[in-house]
């Protein structure tokens, strides 16, 4: 009697485990999310409104995340606080990721969401016909911003410099004022700017980032981090692109969340759309690390004008500040 009760037990318990695989509740280690917070750090660029809608709207949630999202309206202080490690990552465009590589700090881009189409542009007054018409004419732009990469980006297709001009150092939009006053020949600057350009008799766009699409908003982790909580970012990823498709669904809402996080109306925000493009996943695994405005790519440029420029002491690798495994990997 005793024999057959162990063999009974040995039947049962050979059920159990196999119920226990099945319904995948085995005593496997499951990969999961932390609840520490992942503090990321974001300038009010209107394409950042997709990490507002996923607060909001409970995509972070859903992934079970503690994300705070840190305004940084000055990207030298956005630098500053990922190098000290109060931030755990920031959205920056191609010119700071190879400002941040040459400075040594340790940090990776993983994704692009979204993109300039449009949004950022040069305005210029009627003598200026080409962008080597720039060469000798004083032109506004912020020095080291993405509206410096941008013009860098088109005069270097022309052979040409921003030492080639006569510059004049002032943020974007205090670029567009000086234009539309008549104080400066051309300027780099975005809306409503690029639009007012025709306030002054003759002025117009010369360029805009729609034809030239050069400046992706870059999500960067530091490489700890990135080793330490690759779960976590996957999960900030997938709440980013389920947020984009929601947009997608849900504009007259989602237009909402976004003008009163930006405090901007609902019309500005309204007609800003058509300037931009949320990246989805499979943009991401197309174009993230190929093509010749691939993240990696783009990083690389910049690096190489910068440093022609002398706003960096040394070249940099884009590869080595690129991890493309966890957007590869991140829906199997």
């Amino acid at each position: 009697m005793k024999k057959t009760y162990i063999i009974l037990a040995v039947i049962i318990a050979g059920f159990i485990g196999i119920f226990l695989v099945l319904f995948g509740i085995s005593n496997a280690p499951k990969t999961k999310t932390s609840a520490e917070p992942l503090r990321i750090g974001v300038n009010p660029w209107i394409g950042h409104g997709l990490y507002y809608v996923a607060k909001e709207k409970g995509f972070f949630e859903k992934e079970k995340l503690n994300v705070e999202l840190i305004p940084v309206d000055d990207l030298g202080i956005g630098r500053q606080l990922i190098a000290t490690d109060k931030l755990e990552a920031l959205s920056i465009t191609p010119e700071t990721a190879a400002i941040l590589g040459d400075a040594a700090i340790s940090a990776q881009a993983v994704a692009m969401t979204d993109t300039s189409e449009g949004a950022d542009g040069i305005i210029v007054s009627q003598d200026i016909k080409d962008i080597a018409d720039l060469k000798g004419k004083s032109v506004a732009f912020e020095i080291g911003s993405p509206s410096h990469f941008f013009l860098s980006y088109l005069l270097d297709k022309r052979g040409l410099t921003t030492d080639d001009l006569t510059v004049v150092n002032t943020i974007a939009p205090d670029a567009g004022a000086a234009f539309v006053a008549g104080k400066v020949d051309a300027a780099v600057t975005w809306e409503p700017w690029l639009s007012k350009a025709s306030e002054r008799e003759g002025g117009r766009l010369l360029a805009t980032s729609k034809e030239t699409p050069i400046l992706p908003a870059i999500l960067i982790f530091r490489t700890e981090v990135i080793q330490k909580r690759p779960q976590d970012i996957q999960a900030v990823l997938r709440a980013l692109f389920a947020a984009r498709e929601w947009i997608l669904a849900n504009q007259g809402e989602a237009v909402a969340i976004i003008a009163k996080n930006f405090g901007i109306t609902d019309q500005e925000v309204t007609e800003q759309l058509p300037t931009f493009r949320w990246f989805s996943y499979e943009d991401n695994v197309s174009e993230f690390t190929e093509g010749g405005y691939s993240a990696q790519n783009l990083i690389q440029t910049a690096g190489d004008l910068w440093l022609k420029l002398g706003l960096i002491k040394n070249k940099i690798n884009a590869k080595n500040l690129v991890d493309s495994s966890l957007i590869k990997n991140l829906y199997k």
